[in-house]
């Protein structure tokens, strides 16, 4: 009798010590399932990623992060995919999450930059100052630092935070042309000027700077120096708007006027591609009507300034010209209506327009029409 009892203990022991083997194994077999799912969600979003599919990254990456929410790598990829399809307000927000796990200098220089985006400065600047105090010469931090100035139009903090970005790094070209930015619009061009020229005696090269030193020779009334420039940087970036209109108004200067409606007609075709607002397409069909009327393309003018009017119909002043060039294809009445919207629409001015009409003797024939009880 005592021998089985003692054989029924140990075979009921030896089953019980066989069960939680078992469990055992079964748990190890999980956790390795566990882990190589995880990792191939990772795998597959990369593929992903690498394809340009951000959508379906972000999509697999969620997989990955329902099991295992503290994912550092799966956390950060995300964020990074949410940056590339502009969802900032997403990728701060894991960015905000992987800073629990990974208070890295570059997880807090990832939210200050996304904060940036969001134009949130203040949010910015916290993280980008404590990101470059873990990693003081990284140069992108403190460029950034001083980008949320510059938004906020703090120009002076914007040029210290610059000038501590050049310090680490001499060379830095953003950062320059930044400062540079900064100095003009605090209308410093002396400073600006230096700084631009001693970028190019350094044998340096950007279209930008080009850009800044045609701006400056403009300021300080040297026409021709500043065309050069604009054209020498049109020549490497032929569609781009600033540099074509600050071309077409040094032509405007010189009193160029065939050559500023060729590139004025650039702006157009530009602007279109572009896809520009119609407030800007308005602007650029006035500009375009005034020049055609410089070199006496009057139909062609008219039809401009037309689609200036269709776009933005709160214009005074394109009323005005249109009122003119009607006036020379002797459309006194349709002139007549123009120059009175005009008036209507800039009370202000109401009587410096009538008056270029009555002191201009080229219309004498139209203000008789227009203005007969003046007669």
């Amino acid at each position: 009798m005592y021998f089985l009892s003692r054989l029924t203990l140990f075979v009921c022991g030896f089953s019980e010590i066989a069960g939680m083997k078992k469990i055992f194994l079964l748990a190890l077999l999980s956790f390795s399932a566990f882990a190589q799912t995880a990792e191939s969600y990772r795998s597959k979003a990369g593929t992903h990623f690498e394809n340009g599919r951000f959508k379906e990254a972000a999509s697999t990456l969620t997989l990955a992060l329902k099991l295992n929410p503290k994912d550092a790598k799966a956390l950060r990829n995300r964020a990074v995919c949410y940056e590339k399809m502009e969802k900032f307000d997403l990728s701060v927000k894991d960015y905000l999450e992987l800073a629990k796990i990974d208070p890295s200098g570059e997880t807090l220089g990832a939210i200050g930059f996304d904060y940036l985006v969001l134009e949130k400065y203040e949010e910015s600047r916290k993280y980008l100052r404590s990101a470059i105090a873990l990693l003081p010469k990284e140069i992108n931090f403190r460029y950034n630092l001083g980008l949320s100035y510059q938004y906020e139009k703090e120009y002076d903090l914007a040029i210290n935070a610059y000038d501590e970005a050049i310090k680490v790094a001499p060379y830095h070209t953003p950062s320059l042309i930044s400062k540079t930015r900064c100095l003009l619009r605090l209308k410093k061009f002396d400073v600006a000027s230096a700084l631009v020229d001693s970028f190019f005696l350094a044998k340096r090269f950007d279209t930008e700077m080009l850009l800044f030193r045609g701006d400056i020779k403009q300021h300080f009334g040297s026409i021709e120096a500043a065309l050069s420039d604009f054209s020498r940087a049109l020549a490497i970036t032929p569609d781009d708007l600033i540099l074509l209109n600050r071309s077409a108004d040094c032509l405007e200067e010189l009193g160029l006027f065939d050559e500023e409606v060729a590139v004025r007609k650039r702006i157009i075709t530009a602007m279109i591609t572009q896809g520009e607002s119609k407030e800007y397409q308005a602007i650029s069909y006035l500009a375009l009507g005034i020049a055609l009327n410089s070199v006496f393309l009057w139909e062609e003018a008219l039809e401009n300034f037309s689609k200036s009017i269709s776009l933005d119909s709160s214009s005074a002043i394109v009323y005005f010209y249109r009122s003119m060039v009607k006036a020379k294809l002797k459309d006194n009445a349709g002139a007549c209506e123009d120059l009175k919207k005009a008036q209507e629409l800039n009370p202000t001015e109401a009587e410096n327009y009538e008056s270029f009409f009555a002191d201009t003797a080229e219309f004498e024939e139209f203000y008789g029409v227009c203005f007969p009880q003046d007669l």
